[in-house]
């Protein structure tokens, strides 16, 4: 199991100091959007290349090339569409709801979009590997899933660089009168994030993983688990939420799991301070 991303730092806050939580990772359904959305700047800059004339005369364009031109864009706005369906999925519309759509039935829409489907969820259901924190990290997945620093992917970026990116790209090109022009974080602000909830159910589906490939876990590596359950826990309780009535005592649990983990012999340093090939 490769990993970049940092263990789970100690999370004992000093008195009278608060905890500035950072946001937690996008969720799938946001990495559909933020997929789409750039799926979306890809078309409008295609087309925005056929508007000018300049390049009419002077012999620039050969014979054929406006077609040509046409039909790439024809093929971006088809995988607009591809994008759109893997969207209206995540956010469980159903296959008769695109249909619908599209005008045609259920069963055509399945069978046109399926595999698409398929192919966006397969790196998302079982991804090669895990993040500490439970994201999945796969390169099959577009613009990746990572979010920690230190784990940059620049030949796909990040999804939180994407949609910076996308942010910026159409607040350079709104003017007033758009619908989106008095909203701050127009394409970055209706993008849903896990909830610590979702992150511990995430960090529950990697310690099952382990058990299956691994009859007995690195023990740093369940360390490097059990102090990131700790920091969720505690993060759960800033946050306000309704919590288990448990929780403390989980918390206790934890710390004292990962105490004797970290004391086992043979156990190593953690993820970050080892060769990303080796584990």
């Amino acid at each position: 199991m490769s990993e970049k991303d940092a263990p789970a730092a100690d999370t004992t806050t000093p008195p009278g100091k608060a905890v500035q939580d950072p946001p937690h990772p996008y969720d799938e359904q946001a990495l559909a959007r933020i997929m789409l959305s750039d799926a979306y700047r890809e078309v409008a800059e295609s087309a925005l290349r056929g508007v000018p004339t300049w390049y009419d005369k002077g012999g620039f364009s050969g014979q054929g090339s406006y077609v040509e031109e046409a039909a790439a864009l024809v093929r971006r706005a088809e995988d607009v569409l591809r994008c759109a369906v893997v969207y209206e999925r995540e956010r469980r519309s159903s296959w008769e709801d695109i249909g619908g759509a599209l005008g045609v039935t259920r069963q055509t829409a399945h069978e046109r979009f399926a595999d698409v489907v398929a192919r966006w969820r397969a790196p998302l259901d079982k991804p090669e590997r895990y993040l500490p924190d439970g994201t999945p990290d796969d390169e099959r997945i577009p613009y990746g899933a990572r979010y920690a620093d230190g784990t940059l992917r620049p030949e796909y970026g990040t999804a939180e660089q994407t949609a910076k990116d996308l942010e910026e790209w159409l607040q350079q090109r709104t003017v007033p009168g758009d619908s989106w022009a008095d909203e701050e974080h127009p394409v970055t602000g209706a993008l849903t994030r896990n909830s610590t909830a979702t992150m511990l159910m995430r960090l529950s589906g990697i310690s099952r993983r382990l058990l299956d490939e691994q009859m007995v876990p690195a023990p740093r590596v369940e360390a490097d688990l059990c102090e990131r359950r700790v920091a969720l826990y505690e993060r759960m309780i800033r946050e306000g939420d309704v919590v288990p009535a448990d929780i403390h005592k989980w918390i206790q649990r934890d710390r004292a799991r990962a105490a004797d983990l970290r004391a086992t012999p043979g156990t190593g340093t953690p993820w970050p301070a080892e060769d990303s090939d080796s584990s």
